[in-house]
């Protein structure tokens, strides 16, 4: 990770973190976010939801952790290098989205800060490829590698696991 991203993310994680993996397993790239989850959901930084394809189905799931942070990881092309990582705010997601999913991160990311008042952001994955097919590229899967080996270290805070 990045010595910038990593600076991001240690201004902005705060207090109890839920981290939501959101993401497609059966579109390549598109799985990052739900492979992150999975990955981390015994581990003691974050209270982790893999909501795989709707993630709108999981705020009340968020909200009962009670988190002060909420960090959305998903697949997003916003015309990166192929696993390039960026923070980004609501606010600076259209309305319409740049995410691989139909909804509105934007509005989801509104919706969840009027439910839980926390402090929320996008982590978001250029991916390579998208198309049907199981597994990462090369690029998002040493991406995924580098957020498993430095999100621990950014966060210290109890978790309790959530699937879907």
């Amino acid at each position: 990770m990045d010595k910038q991203l990593r600076d991001q993310l240690v201004r902005f994680i705060n207090g109890r973190v839920c981290l939501l993996g959101i993401g497609n397993r059966y579109h390549h790239d598109d799985a990052v976010g739900s492979y992150l989850a999975e990955a981390l959901e015994n581990r003691p930084e974050y209270d982790v939801i893999d909501a795989g394809l709707i993630p709108e189905d999981y705020v009340e799931t968020a909200a009962k952790t009670y988190p002060d942070t909420i960090l959305m990881v998903d697949a997003t092309d916003f015309g990166g290098e192929p696993g390039e990582v960026r923070l980004l705010y609501p606010e600076h997601v259209a309305l319409s989205g740049v995410s691989t999913h139909a909804g509105s991160l934007r509005i989801l990311a509104e919706y969840m800060h009027a439910r839980t008042h926390a402090r929320i952001a996008l982590l978001a994955v250029q991916p390579a490829d998208t198309s049907d097919g199981k597994g990462l590229s090369a690029p998002v899967s040493k991406t995924l590698d580098d957020l498993l080996d430095s999100l621990p270290d950014i966060c210290d805070h109890t978790i309790t696991v959530r699937r879907h």
